[in-house]
C-alpha cells in the first residue's frame, strides 16, 4: 500500500475504530482492508467484528485492544 502511516484509535461513542487523516476522521467498517504496522513492517490485513474487533492476516488473527492505538495505511 502506498501512503503514510496513520493513527488508528477506538471511538467509544461510535463503537468502531477510526483513522485520523489530515482532512478529518475516517470510521472503519467490517471487511475493510488495510496494512497494520507490526514492528518495522506493514502487514496486509482485514478488519472484522465478532464479539470484539479483530484483524485477519494471512498467517494469523488477533484482537485489537481498545485502549491502544495502531499505525495503519488505508
Amino acid at each position: 500500500m502506498i501512503g503514510q502511516w496513520n493513527k488508528m484509535t477506538y471511538d467509544r461513542d461510535a463503537a468502531c475504530w477510526v483513522v485520523q487523516l489530515v482532512g478529518g476522521v475516517y470510521g472503519l467498517h467490517c471487511g475493510e482492508f488495510m496494512e497494520i504496522r507490526v514492528g518495522d513492517r506493514g502487514i496486509p490485513c482485514r478488519l472484522e467484528l465478532d464479539r470484539d474487533w479483530y484483524v485477519v492476516m494471512r498467517e494469523a488473527c488477533f484482537y485489537l485492544r481498545k485502549k491502544d492505538y495502531y499505525q495503519v495505511k488505508i
